[in-house]
């Protein structure tokens, strides 16, 4: 029998990438987006049937679950508030996997990504486990609102649930690109870039193919669990300048200073 799933957030960067990996491996995929047509042709020419889901309103999520899905992936689920809507439906679900965000975790000083421009970035040590404290639930800021999010589901749910957290994501369908920060320098023909901390610094990527990858692997092997996402070998600052100069056959200078910025 082929098993059936329920991407809300479809059309988005990571829902695409979703999509075309449930498809890959034979399932029927509904993909679930507020705006009707927003789903690019090449997902829908994949087999992807399209819907619109505005969650806001009352009784949506489960219209769009109807009779039941043997899974629900929710990578817009963003508070306490979505939380109940799942939890609501949880029972017509076989196994549900909600995407939450690694800028959850604080510093040992208690500083978060959240207020990286008030307070400087949070330093970690190294690479950080899913016990890395995170910040308190509540309404305050996106992240506070995710940990409100995933709370409500670790403890509400009565089957499992996945939550997964990636940081820094790259990939096909970004609205807002993070590599626009080199490629509009190189339209600008500039031959100098300053980076702060010699260019050594990294925000640990992850690629959206890499999230579906998770996705397929947690849909074999259902559990109740929390799960950092990021790619294997995350690249420095300056070694993102230098593959995107060399993509568009621009040279330039990529100036190191250590130490942060000065405003």
């Amino acid at each position: 029998m082929t098993r059936t799933a329920l991407v809300i957030g479809g059309a988005g960067q990571i829902g695409q990438a979703v999509c075309r990996r449930l498809l890959a491996d034979g399932w029927s995929v509904t993909a679930a987006q507020k705006h009707a047509g927003s789903l690019p042709a090449e997902i829908e020419s994949l087999g992807a049937r399209p819907i619109t889901l505005d969650r806001e309103q009352p009784g949506a999520v489960a219209r769009a679950v109807g009779a039941g899905v043997d899974a629900l992936i929710d990578t817009v689920a963003y508070d306490g508030t979505h939380a109940a809507q799942l939890l609501a439906i949880e029972g017509d679900v076989g196994a549900l996997v909600v995407v939450s965000s690694a800028s959850v975790y604080r510093d040992g000083e208690g500083r978060t990504l959240d207020e990286a421009r008030r307070n400087g970035f949070p330093d970690f040590p190294g690479p950080i486990g899913e016990d890395q404290p995170t910040v308190a639930a509540g309404p305050k800021t996106y992240s506070t609102r995710k940990v409100a999010l995933e709370g409500a589901l670790l403890q509400g749910s009565r089957r499992t649930v996945t939550i997964l957290r990636p940081c820094a994501i790259h990939g096909p369908g970004s609205r807002h690109p993070r590599e626009w920060f080199f490629v509009r320098r190189i339209l600008d023909g500039r031959r100098a870039v300053p980076l702060a901390w010699d260019g050594e610094s990294r925000f640990h990527t992850t690629a959206t193919a890499n999230i579906a990858e998770l996705v397929a692997v947690v849909l074999g092997q259902p559990a109740t669990q929390v799960l950092n996402v990021g790619d294997p070998d995350p690249p420095s600052a300056r070694r993102i300048g230098e593959i995107i100069a060399a993509l568009h056959g621009h040279d330039w200078r990529l100036a190191g200073f250590p130490g942060a910025p000065r405003h």
